[in-house]
């Protein structure tokens, strides 16, 4: 298994709008858009996966979204939503080029695709919705793990520590509280990737967690949706239960839901690995 942390030094920081964005390009064919969860650098989506689709005939694109990683910062405050990543988004298809894209979007990623979907969706040619919900603090969808939010709200009182080797362990210990039974989780591949993280421009804070928060449910639209839609979501997700995914697949007419018993809010490489040819079936139903 190869590290996602092998792609750290991989990529261009390209100009969208007045956003800095860090983009990595591999492949070429129909464009395959992997957007990330949040705070979380593109460079971590595991590179099995994106092999596996270059070598299916995709160009796979990964980037970092504004206040993450090496693109442009704005800080907890900035007050963005989702909609203004989702015209970030529409602006690096305009610069890459591509009239549209086959999205694969987890957790905020997912919640990005679906605003693109629902306000662009020219633009889009499929949907794959990892671990994401259609309307985060949706009072008719469940909360987070009550046992997670503990664990969530005693790490933010404390705060992550000063030193490198500190901040690591935070990283990895973030991850294992993600994290299900499905899968063992690896320490050693999250310390490294937590290493890779903090060398390309970790922050404590972002914006990120206010757009969830701050956008507007899309519960009641998915209706609109049209666009051929696969919804993955682990059974023991503890920020979006699985009711979560459920609602998008019942409410985007014509989806088709994978649930992966015990997994949690995670995209680990050995699950990507199973999915991949799922993935790959779904965007060459649209060629």
């Amino acid at each position: 298994m190869v590290n996602a942390a092998r792609d750290v030094d991989r990529g261009d920081v390209v100009r969208v709008g007045d956003v800095d964005l860090w983009v990595d390009v591999a492949g070429e064919g129909e464009l395959a858009l992997l957007l990330a969860g949040p705070d979380s650098p593109g460079f971590r989506w595991d590179p099995g996966f994106v092999d596996g689709l270059v070598d299916a005939g995709f160009q796979v694109v990964r980037f970092d979204h504004r206040d993450c990683g090496r693109s442009k910062r704005f800080g907890p405050d900035a007050g963005y939503l989702l909609e203004d990543l989702a015209a970030d988004t529409v602006g690096l298809l305009d610069v890459l080029g591509h009239e549209q894209a086959h999205v694969v979007g987890r957790s905020m990623g997912g919640m990005i695709g679906q605003v693109l979907a629902l306000e662009h969706p020219e633009r889009i040619q499929t949907l794959t919705l990892i671990g994401s919900s259609p309307g985060a603090g949706d009072e008719r969808l469940s909360g987070p793990d009550d046992d997670f939010v503990e664990k969530m709200t005693r790490r933010l009182f404390v705060g992550p520590p000063a030193d490198e080797l500190g901040r690591i362990e935070w990283l990895v210990e973030l991850g294992e509280l993600l994290a299900g039974d499905a899968h063992p989780f690896d320490r050693r591949d999250a310390a490294l990737l937590a290493r890779a993280e903090l060398l390309t421009g970790w922050e404590p804070e972002s914006g990120h967690g206010a757009a969830i928060h701050g956008s507007p449910s899309r519960l009641d639209r998915l209706r609109e949706i049209v666009h051929p839609t696969l919804v993955v979501h682990g059974t023991a997700d503890p920020v979006y239960p699985i009711d979560h995914g459920i609602a998008l697949a019942s409410g985007i007419a014509g989806a088709v839901m994978v649930e992966v018993p015990g997994l949690g809010h995670e995209a680990p490489a050995p699950m990507l690995a199973s999915l991949l040819p799922v993935v790959i079936h779904h965007l060459e139903g649209e060629r």
